[in-house]
């Protein structure tokens, strides 16, 4: 449990300083939609190379891996020194994005690999992002009123070269553990590529019209509370999250999520005040990336299933990108997350039977649950 714990601060440490680029650079360039769209093209589109990283560390352990992350940093770094000159701040985010697709995904691989797959660990560790994501972009506008907007950053960057130093020499010769199923076909790796893409096309859409929907309902200062307590109800959620996944089986918590999330999109579309403030700090999130990492390591194993779930968002990226450019106002959003989400509980359900959970899903759904664990080792 120590390290585990370990990996958590490192990775609260790790995302937050991701937080404040994100934080600084939207402030500061919050005038200039056209160049923030592109800037955000630039973050997602490159995860896919993130199968690369997954590779990596199953022929060369964890530790080369997680050494990627050190130009991660180094270019996170540049972005803070170039943080005034827009298209050297671009092409600064594009290789940071692009370190990040293959270091990134690995730190949850590791741990899920020295956990034997818990839940309940990655659901800490997953807590310490959550955390980190909070407290970087709240207090990362704040520094910069004092530091500069360029210094935060690029403290954030040699913070995240620190971060994978630790890890690495942690990591040792540690390699990704093998599991039933591992040797996957490719169309089982593309449609578990395709899970995520859809999953994170809706969630995309729900941080940012219904975040911006959040600032109008709450006002300034019940939207600053409001994200705070997402923060901290999501955090506290993680570990609970993970023990649910452990017990119940991750196609299961999945395509619950799913469901979930399409009543919630909408809820969230129909809602004014208080109700919607009420149904927004709802935390479903923490059920579904953790179900999402458990069901894909089944399938494909630690380090290639979390690297092909973290490749989701470049797809991901992609079709909202292009969606963007159709302006297809608040419901047309809202109908592009409910379709995502219901497409995606089908395909969670078809994985769901690959990685020898159907009967126990299928016990579910039908019956009203069953008893005992699915067998995913």
């Amino acid at each position: 449990m120590r390290r585990t714990l370990l990996i958590a601060v490192l990775q609260l440490v790790h995302i937050a300083s991701w937080a404040a680029y994100y934080a600084l650079t939207r402030e500061l360039y919050s005038g200039e939609p056209g160049f923030l769209v592109r800037l955000a093209a630039a973050e997602t589109l490159p995860t896919a190379v993130g199968l690369l990283g997954g590779a990596v560390a199953e022929r060369r352990g964890y530790r080369t891996a997680l050494a990627l992350g050190l130009l991660e940093g180094l270019f996170l770094a540049s972005a803070g020194v170039f943080i005034h000159r827009p298209l050297l701040l671009w092409a600064s985010a594009l290789l940071a994005s692009l370190f990040w697709s293959m270091a990134g995904p690995q730190v949850l691989g590791y741990s899920l690999t020295i956990t034997r797959g818990s839940g309940s660990r990655l659901g800490v560790v997953l807590a310490g992002g959550t955390l980190g994501w909070s407290l970087g972009g709240s207090v990362a506008p704040l520094a910069a009123r004092v530091l500069g907007p360029g210094r935060v950053v690029a403290a954030g960057g040699a913070a995240v070269v620190l971060v994978y130093l630790v890890l690495a020499l942690l990591s040792g010769g540690t390699r990704p553990a093998r599991r039933s199923g591992e040797d996957a076909s490719r169309s089982t790796l593309a449609a578990m590529m395709l899970l995520s893409s859809l999953v994170f096309t809706g969630t995309e859409v729900i941080g940012s019209v219904y975040m911006a929907k959040l600032s109008v309902e709450a006002g300034n200062l019940g939207y600053a509370a409001a994200n705070a307590a997402t923060g901290l109800m999501a955090a506290a959620a993680r570990p609970l999250a993970g023990r649910v996944v452990d017990r119940a089986g991750s196609g299961l918590v999945l395509a619950a999520s799913l469901a979930a999330y399409t009543v919630y999109t909408l809820l969230l579309h129909s809602l004014h005040g208080l109700g919607f403030v009420a149904v927004w700090l709802i935390p479903l999130y923490p059920f579904l990336d953790t179900s999402l990492y458990k069901l894909a390591a089944s399938l494909l194993g630690d380090a290639m299933g979390t690297a092909a779930v973290i490749s989701g968002y470049s797809l991901a990226g992609a079709v909202l990108l292009a969606a963007s450019q159709r302006g297809l106002g608040v419901w047309g959003y809202t109908l592009l997350a409910v379709t995502a989400f219901q497409l995606a509980l089908a395909l969670a359900v078809l994985l769901a039977g690959r990685a020898g959970e159907l009967r126990l899903l299928a016990s579910a759904l039908l019956k009203g649950g069953g008893e005992g664990r699915p067998g995913e080792r």
